[in-house]
């Protein structure tokens, strides 16, 4: 068993979005990494609540996260990996987190954002970020949920022009 599915995702554990891709990947474990989350109890139990029965939750600092999977951890279930930023998953790569593909789901609005994917938006920023990250030989793409198609990252940052 090792990492099923990597997803970047603003909301993190959250309704039918999550629950489609837990069925669809075959997860029992979800390990969300996510420093400042992992120094919060109280968010921390409320994210617990909205997972569903039978899943392990897991919430690690990105420091933690590099350890468990040094530790093998990851190998004992079927994992989905949850991130809420592009910043936090850059982090995450750089302290040395070995991910082969990455999902972007949402990435939240704002300014400068724009729809690239679905509801998905990509700023100039976060794809400056995940094209470096591509360019380490991780897969980039993005989908909403596992009926919807998926882009390649190269695909979603032409439509930023």
């Amino acid at each position: 068993m090792s990492i099923a599915l990597t997803r970047v995702d603003f909301r993190l554990i959250h309704g039918q979005v999550i629950t489609r891709w837990l069925k669809q990947c075959d997860i029992n474990e979800i390990v969300t990494v996510d420093t400042a989350l992992s120094k919060d109890e109280f968010m921390q139990d409320v994210f617990k609540m909205a997972a569903p029965k039978g899943v392990r939750i897991r919430i690690l600092s990105v420091e933690e996260a590099v350890a468990a999977q040094e530790n093998g951890e990851f190998e004992r279930n079927r994992i989905l990996v949850l991130l809420k930023s592009v910043q936090e998953l850059t982090n995450a790569i750089n302290a040395g987190l070995a991910l082969p593909e990455i999902q972007i789901g949402g990435l939240g609005g704002g300014p400068g954002r724009k729809a690239v994917n679905n509801a998905i938006t990509l700023d100039r920023k976060d794809a400056d970020q995940l094209l470096a990250i591509e360019s380490k030989g991780i897969n980039v793409y993005f989908q909403t949920t596992p009926d919807y198609p998926s882009e390649t990252l190269q695909n979603a940052v032409k439509k930023l022009a």
